[in-house]
């Protein structure tokens, strides 16, 4: 269906629109984190909800079971990966000045080459403040970092609020869905595809990106404890921090093309101070790993991507990192690939007639000889 966009609509109408949404969303930052969180929890869930309904489970007690599992599961992640997380990471900090050390030896020999020509240069860090201050510090940064997460994992207000909102998504989902049919254009049958596509899209790419985050992840901190190993000996200290680096690259993974660089960057610096040769190593694993995550893992997971220029991409992201920090920026691209459904799914048009000529929105329906849509049943619809 095609939808003719009127001249004032375009020049007055979206503009005021796109201020009015930045302004809200800058000043509802809170609200709308709450809601996109849950209505993120809700598509996640949904379709075991309706697996639960096919097999006679009523709605009313699917929707809490499911809750319980999917917060048991979170629960027992948490327990089995917080501690040892924490535990790398406070190793990677205690060896911090060491490495340090290392370094400032490494720039004496270059001030030493340097002087042999000539040339008088003072490159060496002042190691002895750096590491006073992470004695001193340490402790306080692990109970900050400590904090930190249980800040983010434990939410109280926010999480509970999460699982209220997202719990009515999930009970009264056929009068949402519903409710958005009626705010679409077109006949019922094109609202319901519409709208239909819409959760897809939205579900698909995230339930995508955290498969294919955990792939990596898993990948890259298999291949630096791999490094570990006596028989290989490429690495003898990175088995130490493979939980870790690993998390990190799983974490980072679901930022589009910077994400993989910040994955990286870590484990090649840690490498580094155990040998060149290893910190080569290192990046030639992620290369691989990104390699086969462009080719192979990403068009089979996630499948085609959200399918706008890098530019826009990177203009959303810095958007939602404006709007709401790094929870912003991740939530910018599924909302991006909300975008596109609609930009594709509709054909808009933007009129050129003049402007006291051009008093409504037209739909124009499809061709003659085209199939009509297929009337699709709500996701959440009664068995027939």
């Amino acid at each position: 269906m095609r939808i003719t966009i009127p001249r004032w609509v375009q020049l007055v109408l979206i503009p005021v629109a796109i201020l009015l949404v930045l302004y809200f969303s800058r000043s509802a930052s809170h609200a709308v984190f709450v809601f996109l969180i849950s209505t993120i929890v809700a598509l996640l869930l949904n379709p075991v909800v309706l697996w639960m309904k096919r097999i006679k489970f009523p709605r009313w007690l699917a929707v809490p079971v499911v809750y319980l599992a999917f917060v048991a599961v979170v629960v027992v992640a948490f327990i089995f990966l917080g501690p040892p997380l924490l535990r790398q990471f406070q190793r990677l900090f205690e060896a911090i000045p060491g490495w340090l050390d290392s370094l400032n030896s490494l720039l004496a020999d270059l001030e030493n080459w340097l002087a042999s020509h000539s040339i008088d240069v003072s490159l060496r860090i002042n190691t002895v403040d750096i590491v006073a201050w992470l004695q001193s510090h340490g402790a306080e940064s692990i109970g900050a970092l400590v904090t930190v997460g249980w800040s983010v994992v434990g939410w109280l207000v926010n999480l509970f609020l999460t699982v209220v909102v997202s719990f009515y998504m999930l009970i009264d989902g056929r009068r949402i869905f519903r409710f958005m049919c009626r705010l679409a254009p077109g006949e019922q049958a094109v609202k319901e595809s519409y709208v239909t596509g819409l959760q897809t899209a939205f579900s698909k790419y995230v339930r995508g990106q955290l498969l294919l985050g955990a792939t990596i992840g898993l990948a890259c901190g298999l291949a630096i404890w791999i490094m570990s190993w006596d028989v290989v000996g490429v690495w003898p200290a990175g088995g130490q921090y493979a939980l870790l680096f690993g998390f990190w690259a799983g974490i980072t993974e679901v930022i589009p093309y910077i994400g993989p660089w910040l994955g990286a960057i870590p484990p090649v610096i840690a490498a580094f101070f155990h040998s060149p040769t290893a910190a080569l190593i290192v990046i030639i694993a992620f290369f691989v790993i990104q390699q086969l995550e462009s080719h192979i893992l990403a068009p089979n997971i996630v499948g085609s991507s959200v399918g706008v220029h890098p530019l826009v991409v990177i203009f959303a992201l810095l958007a939602g990192a404006q709007i709401g920090g790094i929870l912003g920026m991740l939530a910018a691209m599924p909302l991006l690939a909300m975008l596109r459904h609609t930009l594709t799914f509709y054909d808009f048009k933007l009129s050129k007639a003049p402007w006291a000529g051009d008093d409504g929105i037209a739909l124009i329906p499809a061709r003659s000889g085209a199939p009509p849509p297929r009337r699709v049943k709500p996701p959440d619809a009664p068995e027939e």
